[in-house]
């Protein structure tokens, strides 16, 4: 443990800490950048579907990692069902399991399509859609009967399915999310407040006790609640379950431009914002992995050359348009197996333009604050304003666990 430094005050030595005016001038601008993250996480939560803007592809980065949706298509003939509770994600601070349909990227799309309608607007009121709009976004055949029966089975199918989260940092984020004082500063957003502390306090509660004491607590989400449909117009009514709607679109997100991901075929919608969604790059994996992510029903030892040569080909392109930078791999290990190494998105994928999306880069200050303990702070006060209580009623002061810190 590092002592305190003494410093001279009045001619006697003392240990009280004062700050040099370098360090005053560090903290103006660390509270400048605290304000600025603030802002940034408000105003790109899904508490009220604000977003960005329509232009973009947005999805919870659990979902981009996971099994949920297949690059595989839609059979129209038989209706494959996970009957039981399925892992589709796991990770050190939990899983998220998945019951109900097999969904497909066609599904996503069209999931994410109802978030973008959705967009600027309450959760908690409904959202139209035409089943022509549906044929529209898979971009399908407007003149086939049948593909307006799939854009329906769509629909039945996102409202059958459920998801089961156990992950401790995605459950933190939705508390933060929902609990947070300046949801009500925004569109609708005192009654969207009301209806959360009415509908779902007590869940969030139960919550925030099963994280705080360690024990194991999940939560179940559907995609859709309600679905009033006429028959002759083709007219629908949609509600989204506004906690999958916060899970889906506020949780650690990967945000994609449209324009790139509407050119991709089915297994590059799940692979390229996979890629965007590691910041610093995709660590080595087993190119089968990627075979099994892919969806693919064929054995990979009988496939594997073809598999290989139509990852470089597709990895040569991408790079050429700017997709992934230069650098990534596909070589044997000491194992004989096949390891993809270097993926890592390019500029054309990233968001940069500050009218779009605030940049902020990690300073050692910002990583400090991303620490477990601060997380934890966060989240305690999170809690503490959700329940009423008085902030440090229950816990040692802010100035207190600041001083102990630096004493460390």
């Amino acid at each position: 443990m590092r002592a305190m430094p003494q410093r001279m005050k009045g001619g006697v030595m003392t240990d009280e800490f004062e700050l040099t005016q370098e360090e005053l001038q560090r903290s103006i601008i660390d509270g400048r950048k605290d304000k600025m993250r603030e802002k940034f996480e408000l105003g790109t939560v899904q508490g009220i579907l604000p977003f960005t803007n329509e232009r973009f592809f947005e999805q919870s980065n659990p979902i981009l990692r996971s099994s949920l949706f297949t690059a595989g298509k839609l059979n129209m003939r038989q209706k494959s069902q996970y009957l039981d509770w399925t892992e589709i994600f796991s990770l050190g601070g939990g899983s998220i399991h998945y019951r109900g349909p097999v969904l497909t990227v066609d599904h996503e799309r069209v999931l994410v399509k109802l978030m973008v309608l959705a967009r600027g607007r309450s959760i908690t009121k409904p959202i139209q859609a035409f089943q022509a709009d549906i044929v529209r976004w898979l971009e399908i055949d407007a003149n086939s009967g049948a593909n307006y029966a799939k854009a329906r089975r769509i629909i039945d199918d996102l409202a059958a399915g459920e998801l089961r989260v156990s992950s401790k940092p995605a459950l933190r984020r939705l508390l933060a999310i929902l609990t947070s004082p300046d949801l009500s500063e925004m569109a609708d957003g005192k009654f969207f407040q009301v209806y959360v502390r009415n509908r779902y306090s007590s869940h969030l509660t139960m919550i925030a006790d099963g994280i705080e004491n360690d024990q194991p607590v999940d939560i179940t989400l559907s995609f859709i609640q309600n679905v009033t449909h006429n028959h002759i117009t083709k007219r629908m009514m949609i509600n989204l379950d506004p906690l999958a709607a916060v899970f889906f679109d506020g949780v650690n997100t990967t945000l994609l431009p449209f324009e790139i991901w509407d050119k991709l075929d089915r297994f590059g919608k799940k692979l390229l914002p996979l890629i965007a969604s590691h910041r610093d790059g995709v660590y080595p994996t087993k190119l089968e992995r990627y075979h099994e992510f892919s969806g693919s029903k064929s054995e990979y030892s009988k496939i594997k050359r073809r598999f290989k040569s139509e990852q470089k080909k597709r990895f040569m392109e991408w790079q050429e348009k700017g997709y992934i930078v230069p650098g990534w791999n596909i070589d044997r290990n000491q194992d004989g197996e096949e390891i993809v190494s270097g993926l890592k998105a390019g500029d054309a994928v990233r968001i940069r333009s500050s009218q779009e999306l605030v940049r902020i880069v990690d300073s050692a200050e910002d990583i400090a604050r991303g620490s477990d303990e601060a997380m934890q702070e966060r989240f305690d006060e999170f809690k503490d304003h959700f329940e009423g209580k008085a902030p440090g009623t229950s816990r040692k002061p802010r100035a207190a666990r600041a001083k102990k810190s630096a004493a460390e």
